[in-house]
């Protein structure tokens, strides 16, 4: 696929998304996504008695206020088996720097403290899906990246 046509589509893909009114990250009071800050992210992630997807945005990042509605369907439907927290990686610095975080959207799943899984970019609600369904039904999720 030629680079003229990839921004082409991409142009067509977040013009609709905006036109939509899809594009924004949920500040919706009643949404199951957290935001988690520097110095929350211990205990509301790290110390979570389950795993914990953590969507790693900025409020000026395109693909991200993508990403957010995706994020938002995921934690609604993994409810109580699975948290879902965002991180301004902005307003994060330290987070963010600690998990290297150098392109966003970055998603990781985070498991008894340690990282089990982890993606960056634009991934389909699908696939999502398809990597926490893979980490809640093996019983003790090994370390890995895709």
């Amino acid at each position: 696929m030629n680079r003229l046509f990839r921004s082409t589509a991409y142009l067509a893909v977040f013009s609709a998304c905006f036109a939509l009114g899809a594009c924004s990250q949920s500040n919706n009071q009643d949404s199951v996504v957290a935001a988690v800050t520097d110095s929350s992210f211990q205990k509301e992630v790290l110390e979570s008695d389950i795993p914990v997807l953590v969507d790693f945005w900025a409020t000026w990042c395109g693909p991200c206020r993508m990403y957010g509605p995706i994020v938002d369907q995921v934690a609604e439907e993994y409810k109580g088996r699975l948290k879902v927290v965002r991180v301004d990686v902005d307003q994060n610095p330290n987070v963010s720097r600690a998990y290297q975080i150098r392109a966003i959207p970055a998603t990781f799943v985070i498991q008894k403290g340690s990282v089990v899984r982890s993606w960056v970019g634009l991934v389909p609600e699908n696939d999502v899906r398809q990597q926490v369904d893979q980490i809640l039904s093996s019983s003790s999720a090994a370390p890995s990246h895709s």
